[in-house]
């Protein structure tokens, strides 16, 4: 059984629900699920666009990884994503990142475990240290909590419930 952990996010077609209907998806194909707190986070990308709602799932699995890649990618078109289509880093109807794979690390051109930049990203750690922050990385072999701590990203993230409360 390996621990999987991905990185959920969405700023278009009603961002909350796109994260909340893939979290209900994969429980039902996916052992010990568990999602962080939803996060209103700043866009990083080349376009003007709207807040990204973002989210960490962790979940185990006897699939491989490119099995696992492969039901993500499909969750995606089911929710309009056209990777085609799109601009790189714009606006998404939906966004599922593996970050890590248990232990393993992969190094192919459709495929990259841990995902390449999620040290570097406070959206991606904020939320995974809430449910998977002893979780280490396979290359550095810092866990969550140590990477969060040394994280440069100065990007906004603001926990979803905080906003709905201040508005």
């Amino acid at each position: 059984m390996t621990t999987v952990v991905i990185s959920v996010g969405s700023n278009m077609n009603e961002p909350q629900s796109q994260v909340q209907s893939v979290y209900d998806e994969l429980g039902k194909s996916y052992m010990n699920i568990q999602m962080s707190s939803l996060y209103l986070t700043q866009p990083v990308g080349p376009v003007t666009q709207d807040p990204f709602v973002n989210a960490i799932v962790r979940f185990d699995t006897n699939l491989a990884a490119p099995e696992v890649l492969q039901n993500l990618l499909n969750l995606e078109r089911k929710a309009g994503r056209n990777r085609d289509r799109e601009i790189p880093r714009g606006p998404r109807t939906l966004d599922l990142d593996i970050i890590l794979f248990g232990d393993e690390i992969w190094s192919e051109e459709a495929l990259s475990i841990p995902h390449p930049r999620f040290r570097e990203r406070r959206f991606v750690l904020e939320p995974a240290a809430e449910i998977v922050a002893d979780q280490q990385d396979p290359v550095t072999k810092k866990n969550i909590d140590q990477l969060l701590m040394e994280c440069r990203d100065d990007s906004w993230i603001t926990l979803l419930e905080e906003v709905a409360v201040s508005l």
